[in-house]
């Protein structure tokens, strides 16, 4: 059951499930107009969600990479601003907290 409002030249402009003073014309969710403005709605949402999902996977990357130059000298980690220092510190504690097991096995060839 959805409940929808039209604009002046009779496109639906918003849909909710209860119906209200703007909301009054029933359509059945099986209405194709109605589909395809839920289509329509829908997308930005979905692209946003994925966008979103690329960002924090983006991070990552950047995070590998910024430690990858550190490790080739290729600058120097008190060459970055003090700000970015501070947030890198900070990912990487994060990190290593959710993974305490990763440094299990040390850099030695001692077992014991």
């Amino acid at each position: 059951m959805t409940y929808i409002k039209r604009n002046e030249n009779g496109e639906i402009i918003s849909a909710h499930k209860d119906q209200s003073d703007e909301h009054e014309e029933y359509l059945d969710d099986s209405n194709l107009e109605l589909k395809n403005f839920l289509m329509k709605a829908e997308k930005p949402q979905v692209l946003k969600g994925s966008l979103s999902s690329s960002d924090r996977e983006m991070v990552r990357v950047i995070d590998d990479l910024i430690n990858l130059l550190i490790e080739k000298q290729v600058f120097v980690f008190t060459e970055l601003p003090e700000a970015v220092q501070a947030k890198l510190n900070t990912r990487s504690t994060m990190r290593s907290e959710m993974n305490p097991l990763g440094d299990l096995v040390g850099d030695g060839d001692e077992i014991f």
